[in-house]
């Protein structure tokens, strides 16, 4: 009991500037515990570190570039706690060229070390890839490209093939995910991926 109270404090140490919900869940969970109701004490205590995770996520995301050449993140950041589904947080963002509208891209973090596990089977066995993939590296990382050839549709009505590729990059219980539609070749794709910090999103992830 001493030891979970000791928790509680520590955490509201922690969140001094944090919103207001976060402290009213941590109370909420101390009043619990001294009325022994352990089961409302621990939902309490998700509903917490759901708000605590939100933050996180709002973190990484921040982390990620607004601007990668000429394309711009649009919108809001998609951040989506998957822990009811088996794995992390999830947080997607969306990239548009103005210029050109037939290209874009999607960066998409997502904490799920079954599927880094699934995936690093794969990168050091390349001879289990399946067609179009293939092993490349991101700075002193390795990771998996996927290329393929789409009919895609601009606004005018022409039809026409573009590059759509999809490069998977292992961290240690992270999975970052890059998909490109519409750059000219493979080393446009690989330029903008490099552009990410993975070192710095490896830190904020505690990994």
């Amino acid at each position: 009991m001493k030891q979970i109270f000791l928790v509680l404090s520590l955490i509201t140490g922690l969140l001094v500037r944090s919103q207001s919900s976060i402290d009213g869940y941590i109370k909420e969970a101390q009043t619990f515990l001294t009325q022994k109701n352990y089961k409302q004490a621990q939902l309490s205590l998700q509903d917490a570190m759901n708000e605590i995770n939100n933050l996180l996520a709002k973190q990484i995301a921040e982390a990620i570039p607004s601007q990668i050449g000429d394309l711009k993140s649009v919108g809001e950041p998609e951040i989506t706690n998957a822990t009811m589904m088996g794995a992390g947080m999830q947080i997607m963002k969306t990239y548009k060229n103005a210029a050109k509208p037939e290209v874009s891209a999607e960066i998409t973090i997502l904490s799920n070390p079954s599927v880094i596990a699934g995936l690093t089977m794969f990168i050091n066995n390349p001879s289990l890839m399946g067609q179009g993939q293939k092993s490349i590296r991101i700075g002193a990382r390795r990771a998996i490209a996927k290329t393929e050839m789409e009919d895609r549709t601009d606004d005018k009505g022409i039809t026409k093939q573009v590059r759509v590729t999809e490069i998977q990059i292992p961290l240690s219980q992270t999975m970052v995910t890059v998909k490109s539609i519409g750059l000219a070749n493979e080393q446009e794709e690989q330029a903008f991926v490099s552009k990410i910090d993975l070192d710095k999103l490896k830190t904020l992830l505690g990994e």
